[in-house]
């Protein structure tokens, strides 16, 4: 009775009082219809706002230069909305806008109004004007900004319907050639020598090899922790694995574990065929000591005729240096001044002492060998750089980036006995790379990357590119076990090199390494890139997306 008397009571009062709030009734319908509609537009302009970003990377993709970035010429001006838009970012993303995008260097790719309309191209024009008036838009806007990265661009673009705006921006880069921590095109060596993948050895990155990869799973299977694209997996005696048993040969934890791949996938991505493009390109960024001397405020990197030695000594004490390039009784010491590009050069040796000051890219070029050696076993860089050589690069010490050396590991890394890294280690030292390391190194060689001493447990922070060769261990089959080979980066080769021999019984090291590769997680953003990072023309990559209302 209650319950009824209640409801009875609510229908008198609605009657009584419902020519009164009709009105109110109507405007909080109204409302929520405007809503609904507003709510529609908002989730249109999302979509309006990714494609003409899309189309903006369409276009930033003819001005693609490969290793040299793009050819794009900045203007000295911000867009009239740039401000409301970073107001509307997140905390974060503002901060990494206001540090790294330059507002006032803007390329202007293309503004399309109901009643104006100008691009950078005709087509790109009219696909626009098309687009804007089949979503009923009232304006669109696309944008390029220089950022503090090479090879690097922040596109940024705007669509506005009944005064709702969303924009859409991404950092858009040359397609990288690392995209991998393992690629290779042949696993056999020319001789016929087939290379395995052992037990307790870890790739830990994506993986791709346009051939069938062997694997000897005696005494345990290695573990590869992404995605693996290959053309098949051959057990240890030379037979093809079933795919339904490719689980008892490996631990393939990635997501999906594999991926098998075609032809046409190989022939997409054929590494050793752009070597000609690169040597051609990287040399428009690099000019000899007397070029350099004689008007050193151009940016650019170093080039050497015939071989040469590098170190890298940043915070190692009194003998501290960025990085020293030595050619007979010649050294040539570069030292940040106080921090990248700016520079200053010394030459010592061969003559009267010079220092000037410089605009450094971090390139360094020898047009024969490259040999990383120094007092110790260690170097030690801050700054990104990429070594070029057309012919070898050899490794007499471990190379680790300071900050990560500092964080992470002690004084036995400038001995013979370095310290094994662990899987805690591994997940700590991507963590803090990631958040906080802010150099970069690039091993590029025409031919080989080449472990030209077998120190106990090696270390290599770097990116290696071995364009016609593989990275490989000298003297691999000799002495005994020399730990573990700990690479952090990526490793690009066109055949695969040995690094050790093993027990084909027990799986055990026989003399060399195992092998621990581990993908360093900057490369997918392209955070921190060096010049001179190998990459193809005409080609570009989306590193990040994002949206904001």
């Amino acid at each position: 009775m209650k319950r009824k008397g209640f409801i009875t009571a609510l229908v008198l009062i609605f009657l009584l009082v419902g020519s009164i709030t009709l009105l109110a009734l109507y405007e909080l319908v109204a409302n929520y219809r405007t809503n609904i509609v507003r709510t529609h537009i908002s989730s249109q302009l999302d979509v309006d706002a990714l494609n003409v970003l899309n189309t903006g990377i369409g276009y930033i993709r003819t001005r693609s230069a490969g290793v040299l970035g793009f050819n794009i010429v900045y203007q000295n001006q911000v867009p009239q909305w740039y401000d409301t838009f970073l107001s509307r970012l997140g905390a974060e993303w503002k901060g990494f806008f206001q540090t790294n995008v330059l507002s006032n260097n803007s390329f202007a790719i293309a503004t399309i109004t109901t009643t104006s309309a100008s691009a950078e191209d005709n087509v790109l024009r009219d696909e626009l004007r098309n687009y804007l008036s089949s979503r009923n838009l009232d304006s669109i806007s696309i944008y390029a900004f220089r950022t503090t990265f090479p090879l690097t661009v922040m596109l940024v673009s705007k669509v506005e319907k009944k005064n709702l705006v969303t924009y859409a921006y991404g950092i858009v880069t040359s397609k990288l050639l690392n995209q991998y921590i393992y690629f290779t095109n042949r696993e056999t060596r020319p001789d016929g020598t087939t290379i395995y993948f052992i037990k307790d050895e870890l790739i830990d990155g994506p993986l791709r090899s346009h051939d069938f990869i062997n694997i000897n799973n005696a005494g345990g299977r290695p573990t590869f922790r992404s995605t693996i694209e290959v053309r098949g997996i051959k057990d240890r005696n030379g037979q093809v694995v079933p795919e339904s048993n490719y689980g008892s040969h490996a631990n393939l934890l990635g997501n999906p574990p594999y991926r098998i791949l075609t032809q046409q996938d190989i022939d997409a991505l054929n590494f050793s065929a752009i070597k000609d493009e690169y040597r051609r390109t990287v040399n428009d960024l690099v000019r000899d000591y007397n070029t350099i001397k004689n008007n050193p405020n151009v940016l650019s990197g170093i080039k050497f005729t015939g071989d040469v030695k590098v170190s890298f000594n940043h915070g190692q004490g009194a003998t501290n240096y960025d990085v020293m390039i030595s050619q007979g009784n010649t050294d040539y010491i570069i030292t940040w001044n106080p921090e990248p590009p700016h520079a200053r050069l010394t030459r010592r040796g061969g003559g009267p002492q010079e220092t000037i000051n410089i605009l450094f890219n971090g390139i360094i070029y020898a047009t024969g060998n490259i040999t990383v050696e120094g007092q110790t076993k260690l170097s030690t860089y801050k700054g990104a750089y990429t070594l070029f050589s057309e012919g070898d690069i050899v490794l007499k010490q471990r190379i680790i980036p300071y900050e990560t050396f500092r964080d992470h590991f002690g004084a036995s890394e400038h001995g013979q006995n370095g310290e094994l890294v662990s899987q805690s280690k591994i997940d700590q030292i991507k963590n803090f790379v990631n958040s906080n390391e802010t150099s970069a190194l690039n091993l590029v060689a025409i031919n080989n990357i080449r472990v030209g001493e077998k120190l106990q447990n090696m270390k290599i922070f770097a990116s290696l590119f071995a364009f016609d060769g593989s990275f490989q261990v000298d003297g691999y089959n000799q002495g005994s076990s020399a730990g573990q080979l700990f690479v952090f980066g990526s490793i690009m080769q066109n055949v695969r090199g040995p690094v050790g021999t093993f027990n084909p019984s027990t799986g055990d090291i026989v003399t060399g390494y195992r092998k621990t590769y581990v993908y360093d997680p900057r490369i997918i953003t392209g955070a921190f890139l060096a010049y001179g990072t190998p990459t193809r023309s005409q080609t570009v990559a989306l590193k990040v997306l994002g949206l904001v209302k």
